[in-house]
């Protein structure tokens, strides 16, 4: 059975622009989180994934509107905040 060798001088294949954002299905995952972390009375995540969560979410909020967007990431900051202070059960 024959093997096919690569070529190490191909050129590389071009990396296709990144999808554009879709808003409406950023927003529905943020609001899902958001009301997550409003309800919440303790840390809903292990510490690593609210650690992740804390850094991701600004970053998903900027992809709103900003007039929507901030808000969002500041009551995000916030509960994650209060929830951090009360620990896990």
């Amino acid at each position: 059975m024959a093997t096919i060798q690569l070529n190490l001088f191909e050129a590389e294949r071009a990396v296709p622009p990144p999808a554009p954002s879709n808003p409406a299905f950023v927003r529905k995952h943020l609001v899902r989180l958001l009301n997550l972390a409003r309800a919440a009375e303790w840390l809903p995540w292990p510490a690593p994934e609210a650690d992740d969560w804390g850094e991701r979410f600004p970053r998903l909020a900027a992809l709103l509107p900003p007039e929507e967007g901030e808000p969002m990431a500041a009551e995000f900051a916030a509960h994650l905040a209060r929830l951090r202070a009360r620990g896990r059960p």
